[in-house]
Parts: C-alpha cells; sequence; structure tokens
C-alpha cells in the first residue's frame, strides 16, 4: 500500500472506527483509569511502533532501561515488516510482531490474527510510540477489550478523547530530543531520572554486525590507502523532501576526491537503487566510486560502517546507525528540525538553514508537507560543508 494512501486512512477511517469503538469500550464498562496504574510487577511489556526503524533505535535506551528496571519482564514490540531486522538486533526486544503493507487483505486479516494473539498473551503495559496516529491508538484500544486490559501509556494530543484511549497520556515535548521524548513516555516505566545511554545498543549492534562479500572486496582492494566514506544521498519512502539535491552532493564528492584520499561509498535501500544510479552518472569517470545501494542487510550496512572514516548522509535511518555506533557524520537537516532527531556530539556535523518555512513536517501534519521546493535543502552550499569536513579534521 502507498503511504499517502495509509495516511489518508488513518485520518479518515482511522479515526471514525476508534472513536466508535471507545464508546463501545465505555459501554461495556471499561474507564479510564483515575489513578496513575502502579508498575511494581510488570512482567510482559508490549511497544507499538509501526513507522520509523530510526525511531525505533533512537528508543533504544529506554528499551533497555525496562530490562534493567524489570529484569524478569518480557519485552514485545508490533511494528512493520521492514522494521524486523532493525528490531532483532535489540537484545532487549523479546519477541516480534509484524505487519506487511503490501496488499490491504492480507494486511488486514494478518492484523486481527496478531491482535488475538497479543490479547491471548495478557500483557501488563502497552507503551505506544507512535506520534499519535489513530491507527496505533485503535490497536491500543482493541488490546484493552479484555477482562483484564492492560495499563496503556501513549502520546497526548489535541483529540481529548483520543487521550481518553490511554491509561496515561504523556506530553509530547517538542523542546527536547526525541530521544529525551521517548525517555519521558517510559519513565511510569523506569527512573525518570535515567540518562540516555547508547551503550547497549551499540554493543548489540556491534556484535550482530557481518562484513558482505561486497565490504570485504572494498577492504581487499583498498588495503587501509584511502579512508572510507559512505554517502546516503537518500531519505526513504516518500521523503524527497529530505533530500540535498544531487548536483550538490556530486560537487562535494568531486572536491572531497581532490582533497582527501577517500573512497566513496554509495548506500541505500532497495527502493532507493534507481535514484542513486541516476547520481551516479553525474560524476566523473574518473572517480571510483563503489556503489552498494540495494545490496546490504542491515547488519552488513553496520559491519561496513564499523570499518568506515565518515558518513555523509540526508536525515535517516543509517545517520541514527552511525549516531549509536560512533562513526562520524556530516549531515543534512531542513524539513525536519535536528533538535528533535540530529546526533549530538562532537563527532556529528548537522547543517541546517533554519529557513523562514523550516520545519513543515511535525506529528500534527502526519509528516507530511506541500512544499514542491525544499529551499532549507538547496541553500547549504557544499563549499560550506567541504569547510566543516576540513574544520573538524573529520578525514584526517
Amino acid at each position: 500500500m502507498h503511504l499517502n494512501f495509509i495516511r489518508w486512512v488513518d485520518k479518515t477511517f482511522s479515526s471514525i472506527i476508534v472513536r466508535f469503538l471507545y464508546l463501545i469500550w465505555l459501554a461495556v464498562g471499561h474507564r479510564q483509569l483515575e489513578t496513575p496504574p502502579s508498575f511494581a510487577a510488570v512482567k510482559k511489556v508490549l511497544i507499538i511502533k509501526f513507522f520509523g526503524s530510526g525511531s525505533i533505535l533512537l528508543a533504544s535506551p529506554a528499551i533497555y532501561k525496562i530490562k534493567e528496571c524489570h529484569p524478569n519482564a518480557e519485552v514485545s514490540i508490533f511494528t512493520l515488516s521492514e522494521n524486523k531486522e532493525t528490531c532483532s538486533l535489540l537484545s532487549a526486544i523479546d519477541n516480534i510482531y509484524y505487519l506487511d503493507l503490501k496488499r490491504f487483505f492480507p494486511f488486514l486479516f494478518n492484523y486481527l490474527k496478531i491482535i488475538r494473539e497479543i490479547r491471548n498473551k495478557h500483557y501488563d503495559v502497552v507503551l505506544d510510540l507512535e506520534f499519535i496516529t489513530n491507527f496505533s491508538a485503535l490497536t491500543t484500544l482493541l488490546l484493552s477489550f479484555s477482562s483484564k486490559p492492560p495499563a496503556t501509556i501513549g502520546f497526548s494530543s489535541h483529540f481529548i478523547w483520543r487521550n481518553k484511549v490511554y491509561s496515561m497520556a504523556i506530553p509530547f515535548d517538542h523542546s527536547r530530543h526525541i530521544t529525551e521524548i521517548f525517555k519521558k513516555l517510559f519513565s511510569p516505566l523506569t527512573n525518570k531520572f535515567f540518562e540516555v545511554d547508547f551503550k547497549d545498543s551499540k554493543k548489540d549492534l556491534i556484535s550482530t554486525a557481518r562484513q558482505s562479500p561486497l565490504t570485504t572486496n572494498l577492504l581487499e582492494s583498498n588495503s587501509g590507502r584511502n579512508k572510507i566514506v559512505c554517502v546516503n544521498i537518500n531519505a526513504g519512502k516518500l521523503c524527497h523532501l529530505r533530500r540535498w539535491p544531487q548536483e550538490n552532493y556530486a560537487e562535494l564528492i568531486f572536491s572531497l576526491h581532490n582533497r582527501f584520499e577517500i573512497q566513496t561509498v554509495l548506500i541505500g535501500g532497495r527502493d532507493d537503487i534507481n535514484y542513486v544510479e541516476e547520481f551516479s552518472k553525474k560524476l566523473p569517470n574518473k572517480i571510483d566510486i563503489y556503489n552498494f545501494c540495494g545490496k546490504l542487510s542491515i547488519k552488513e550496512l553496520v559491519g561496513l560502517f564499523s570499518k568506515s572514516h565518515l558518513l555523509i548522509t540526508n536525515d535517516s535511518g543509517p545517520l541514527h546507525i552511525a549516531n549509536i555506533i560512533d562513526l562520524p557524520t556530516v549531515s543534512f537537516f531542513g524539513p525536519e528540525t535536528p533538535r528533535l532527531y540530529g546526533p549530538r556530539g562532537p563527532k556529528h556535523k548537522v547543517f541546517y538553514d533554519d529557513t523562514f518555512c523550516s520545519p513543515c513536517i511535525n506529528i500534527y501534519n502526519s509528516k507530511k508537507s506541500d512544499c514542491s521546493d525544499n529551499i532549507c535543502l538547496k541553500k547549504i552550499n557544499p563549499q560550506t560543508v567541504i569547510q566543516a569536513i576540513e574544520t573538524n579534521k573529520f578525514l584526517q
């Protein structure tokens, strides 16, 4: 199913269905808890996060904290099939329920099957990490139709009726980084004063990484002579607004080859293959480029990053992987603000022009913008980026 179609269904139909089910839920005797539930003896926790493998990684410190506070608890996640491999890298997640969005009726059948399976397992707590989508609220409500309904936690919204679906509705605090926002959502289950730390996530990612034959050949042919620079010119499905222009990437790569001894590797998912192949034709023939787009699994991408020296990328999933394993990055933000999703620390250089119309995507418009000219990214000059790479000594 097309992502725009999914957004339309969520806005149009899921809202109606969840309101109707909420009335039934009240009619059969359920009520919103008047006092916060007790989380002293939590044995089963379900996390709902359908969209964004990068967001799952950014929530991972809080997920590991659940295991630390409740060592005997079983932690499961309900997500999409495209996030399954990412979730499998995190040892704090014991079970993965996943949906495939390719076809509607198989999706619906599998969704209802999983809902029944989850309800039969009688989870103590359900944590909805989605950013006020109606579909996740509907899922939470369906799981609450039980003789022993779970305590439910989700983000509050401007829809008062939606907030009543949850036992606890947590504000989405835009003044904080997304890792801190997730920390706040998880805080009823954990110590709210815990520090966000990716050490456990990094350990799991590195331990499960593997080298693909492509990476092995690259390392053998390079023999340590050149610095390996990974370049991600993509930004995921239907996120073309987050792409720094191809001509800017081409100028940057050409200048870096002239100034440093580097080996450039193009990365991306299977949906990005045509876009990356189109871009590679714009590069001078004298520049030796390795195109690994669509050819690496997540584990193999981590393996490549572990041998690389720098990642240059748009706001996307690979940026968060690099951040977790301490690979230095140069990243470009515009439609989305780096205050929410940008990597933090001296190893990362974030470019954000803060144009008058930026950011134009947020949780309240389902991260969909009508913008047809992403000047917020086009205004970032390649020469400014090169100077920053030199100043920060990323390739020395």
